[in-house]
């Protein structure tokens, strides 16, 4: 048994803060760790510490993302932390310095979005962030991604990393899996007042949330009280989306969430009609797993990695296909036997990815 190390800057924020919140809280009942310490804002790290099942320590540091100051204030934390320890960087973002006394750390690579990704950065934070992922896969011991798909990319791009790389999918936590759909009160304050469809997502380019409003306008006008709900981080690009809905006329029937409490989440999966997964580039995609779980069919384009993680529960379509999407979602709320199907095999497939096996998996990895 070891002490492990975790690089916990941000709790919160997008996929990235639910990945490594819950991976923690598993890693901590797996009785692999003498100690797990957390590195990262104290105070919203608090709910996290009180749900742990083994000794756990907070150090309170207030770094963001791609911070470089990281790599130094590493020294500090490490020295609080005694040796030798176990470090975990859930994120690319973390130090290449391994000082001595300790292992190497193992480092998440979830995707490659910000080298490939259109729109994500501009050039100049692109080749900063492929040196910094490039000096990771150099360092540490080994690297952990969630799909096959993910491993290849990474090994296409950092040759160096191919004996390192260990595919280490991701889990639905069982609060998603509810037998009856929790109360709607939350979503009617929010403005959702009718039937909606669903996408959650941050409000970024490769996020292709283009399609999911081109696809509710071709629906709008047969049933005047579907509306269409976008749950997740606002960026810049919002405002482009929304221009979007204006020119087809149904801004007014798109919601804007942003992020929003899990309760209201779960309760967003579990009263959709369907939850559209457009993405043009995705590490895994988390919510169709965990909308799977609450009971709402997913319709999702046909781009790795999701047949990776959906297997044949989802409903795919080609990319930028809006007719067919648009079919989809009309037969699965038109024919409730194929409907009541998908969600069947949906709750099946979600119920495969848990992140008790995730964490089993991840702290194989960690104190190999």
């Amino acid at each position: 048994m070891t002490t492990l190390l975790v690089d916990a800057r941000t709790p919160f924020g997008s996929g990235l803060g639910r990945y490594m919140r819950e991976s923690v809280r598993a890693l901590s009942a797996t009785s692999r760790f003498a100690e797990i310490v957390l590195a990262g804002p104290a105070a919203d790290l608090e709910p996290l510490r009180t749900q742990m099942q083994c000794p756990v320590r907070v150090i309170d540091m207030h770094l963001g993302r791609h911070d470089p100051r990281l790599v130094w204030r590493w020294s500090y934390i490490a020295e609080q932390v005694g040796r030798p320890h176990c470090t975990w960087f859930p994120h690319w973002d973390g130090t290449w310095r391994v000082f001595r006394g300790n292992t190497a750390p193992v480092t998440t690579l979830h995707d490659l979005i910000q080298l490939d990704g259109e729109g994500i950065c501009d050039a100049v934070r692109s080749r900063m962030a492929e040196q910094w992922m490039a000096r990771m896969m150099t360092v540490s011991r080994r690297v952990i991604t969630g799909t096959h798909h993910a491993s290849a990319s990474i090994v296409e791009r950092f040759p160096n990393a191919r004996d390192k790389v260990r595919v280490v999918p991701h889990g639905v936590a069982p609060t998603f899996f509810v037998s009856a759909p929790p109360t709607a009160h939350m979503l009617h304050d929010a403005g959702v007042e009718g039937p909606f469809l669903l996408a959650v997502a941050n409000k970024k380019p490769h996020k292709n949330l283009e399609m999911a409003i081109r696809v509710f306008a071709r629906l709008a006008t047969a049933d005047p009280r579907l509306q269409l709900v976008l749950v997740g981080d606002r960026f810049p690009y919002l405002s482009a989306l929304m221009g979007l809905a204006q020119r087809l006329g149904v801004a007014e029937r798109v919601v804007d969430l942003a992020a929003i409490p899990e309760e209201t989440l779960i309760a967003a999966y579990a009263h959709a009609e369907v939850l559209i997964f457009p993405s043009r580039l995705e590490g895994f995609g988390l919510p169709m797993l965990e909308a799977m779980a609450a009971g709402a069919p997913v319709v999702a384009v046909d781009a790795p990695p999701i047949p990776e993680v959906v297997g044949d529960a989802a409903v795919l379509v080609p990319m930028d296909d809006d007719a067919a999407m648009a079919a989809a979602v009309t037969r699965l709320r038109a024919e409730a036997r194929w409907r009541a199907d998908r969600v069947e095999a949906g709750r099946a497939r979600a119920a495969q990815f848990t992140w008790e096996r995730s964490a089993r998996t991840l702290a194989d990895v960690l104190c190999g």
